[in-house]
């Protein structure tokens, strides 16, 4: 929904009230009330307007309407609650200004036809004073003349406005007819040497006031009390006429000087504006220069950004303001700015406290599997598998200062615990190794059980027994260390291999049940089109993630260790992902099919 301005062109020419000058009135958009109104609040306060007796100004209107739409441009595009309410006020809103439209419309109809008939008054007026001139020259008595002149006068006077392109041509007539009359030869001396020295007390005046005028400091203010002195100038009458040319001198020499330093004093105004807007223009490059080319990438680098965004918040509020026209859009720029520098802090420091919390929630996890062993008597395999976790434990990086000495004292006690026992109670190393030996004859038994099965028929029951064989593992307990990535090796190779098989069966199993579906979608073009963009986007997402595993395995595998917990666990999640892509391209192909045989039936 659009709102439409108040005022046609042709509309805004009539008004007489159309400021002068820039500076004669305060910008709507500039009053400070409606600026801390909120939409609703807008609405109501304009249906209050319309409600009194005179109807508003449309300079009012028009504010109201202006900062209404600022509400509407701030609007939270995901606040579906808040954009509902402000349709509502919207509507309101279109109501209010249509009301207003009609009632301006009446009153500006009223106002040019009070400028029609003002004009054919005032015609007559002048058609009446040209004839008192030929009354003159037919011998009348001046002072039944001037009786009547005085009374055209105060008619004239009395009359209201006049269309401003009709006013100037009959105004200025009006007065070389008012001149003329008070030139007359026959005016009576003491009448006009009365009028001339009540018009000379009242020019001089205004001179005086004028020349006090240039002592004062507000430019602005000066300015419309000159335009207000020489309206009251041009309603006297003439002087004598030995001093006529001098005190007009003396007016166009005092109000042409008013108007050069009003003039000036614009001319410096829009200077500074000019270098106001160019100095916010330089803070805006720098805040997004800050943005584009700094390397926020630590808490340290962003706390001495913020005291850079600080510094030019500072700058900015010492600058003055910009041109009208600039000053908004320069100001929304900056802080558009300021506004993504934060949001890219927030984001920062929220995925960094996330990070630092999976860091020390492996961590942790990694005290546990060090508590675990504490106790163990497998002397040697336990000081490898805790040699193992230190290592870990140095990958994983830091946390916070907050955590990190004492997650750091809880994982070392259990080091400290098995190593003063190790010293004080392990026995000769003959017996564990042949316990661990005992241990890798079952492991490699289930080594041979499990390649059998996988180079035979797939047993129906699959997947209990590949669970049965990992609880088999589990109780074998440790094997000797040299013989422990082999046989380890050997069992996740052939898990692979078993699982392998459930996938293809599964994926098959899927593949058929969405053929299925599809076949209840055969007919309805676009509802398989819906389906097609669904699953394109799935697919889609699935190849990000995998880019995402890839680009981990790299960086794990230069840094890391093969065998690493951490890698196989990214290579695990990495299969099933290309698994899940090799799924979703089967059923795109289905889907496919389906949409081409839909097409032909059509």
């Amino acid at each position: 929904m659009t709102m439409e301005l108040l005022q046609t062109p042709d509309q805004a020419q009539l008004d007489p009230t159309a400021p002068a000058a820039q500076d004669a009135a305060t910008a709507p958009d500039q009053t400070p009330a409606y600026q801390t109104m909120s939409a609703q609040e807008l609405v109501d306060h304009l249906a209050v307007l319309l409600q009194q007796e005179e109807l508003p100004e449309r300079k009012l209107v028009e504010s109201i309407r202006g900062q209404f739409i600022r509400r509407r441009e701030r609007l939270d595009p995901t606040d579906k609650a808040g954009n509902e309410a402000f349709e509502v006020q919207e509507l309101r809103l279109e109501g209010l200004l249509s009301t207003f439209r009609e009632h301006d419309k009446k009153r500006q109809e009223a106002l040019e036809q009070l400028y029609a008939e003002n004009k054919v008054k005032k015609e007559a007026l002048l058609q009446r004073f040209e004839e008192l001139f030929k009354s003159n020259e037919e011998g009348a008595e001046f002072g039944s003349l001037y009786a009547t002149f005085t009374a055209i006068r105060d008619e004239w006077n009395a009359l209201g406005q006049l269309d401003p392109k009709d006013a100037a041509v009959l105004n200025k007539r009006f007065y070389e007819l008012r001149d003329q009359f008070y030139d007359l030869k026959a005016i009576n001396d003491d009448l006009r040497q009365l009028d001339f020295k009540k018009n000379l007390d009242a020019k001089q005046a205004i001179l005086e006031e004028l020349r006090q005028l240039d002592e004062v400091k507000d430019t602005i203010a000066a300015y419309r009390r000159l335009q207000e002195l020489t309206a009251q100038w041009h309603e006297l009458g003439p002087v004598s006429k030995e001093l006529r040319a001098e005190i007009n001198g003396e007016f166009k020499q005092l109000s042409t000087a008013l108007h050069k330093r009003h003039q000036e004093f614009h001319d410096l105004r829009k200077a500074s504006e000019e270098e106001n807007l160019q100095a916010k223009e330089r803070l805006c490059l720098q805040v997004e220069e800050l943005l584009s080319s700094a390397p926020l990438s630590s808490h340290s680098a962003f706390n001495k950004a913020v005291e850079q965004i600080k510094s030019l918040q500072e700058e900015w509020r010492k600058i003055g303001r910009a041109p009208r026209k600039d000053n908004e859009s320069i100001y929304q720029r900056f802080r558009a700015g300021i506004d993504a520098f934060f949001r890219r802090r927030n984001e920062f420091f929220k995925a960094n406290h996330e990070h630092n919390e999976e860091i020390l929630k492996k961590k942790r996890e990694l005290i546990e599997r060090a508590a675990a062993l504490k106790d163990s008597t497998a002397w040697e395999e336990t000081t490898e598998a805790l040699k193992a976790l230190q290592k870990e434990w140095q990958e994983l990086g830091s946390v916070s200062q907050k955590y990190s000495q004492k997650i750091w004292e809880e994982f070392r006690a259990s080091f400290d615990h098995f190593f003063e026992r190790k010293k004080k109670e392990a026995p000769r190393k003959d017996k564990s190794y042949s316990e661990a030996r005992k241990n890798l004859a079952v492991k490699r038994e289930i080594i041979r059980e499990l390649t059998a099965i996988n180079e035979g028929e797939e047993p129906e029951n699959l997947r209990e027994l590949l669970n049965s064989y990992n609880e088999r593992w589990k109780e074998a307990g440790a094997v000797p260390y040299k013989e422990r990535e082999a046989i380890n090796a050997a069992y996740r190779d052939l898990l692979d291999a078993l699982h392998g098989k459930l996938r293809r069966h599964r994926e098959e199993r899927r593949l058929s049940g969405y053929s299925a579906s599809l076949d209840n979608l055969e007919g309805k073009g676009s509802t398989l089109q819906t389906e097609h963009a669904r699953m394109q986007r799935h697919l889609d997402r699935l190849r990000g993630e995998l880019q995402t595993y890839e680009s981990n395995l790299t960086r794990l595998n230069v840094s890391s260790k093969s065998g690493s917990s951490l890698l196989s666990e990214i290579e695990r999640k990495r299969d099933a992902l290309i698994a899940d892509i090799h799924l979703v391209e089967q059923k795109l192909a289905l889907l496919v099919e389906k949409e081409r045989q839909s097409e032909v039936t059509e």
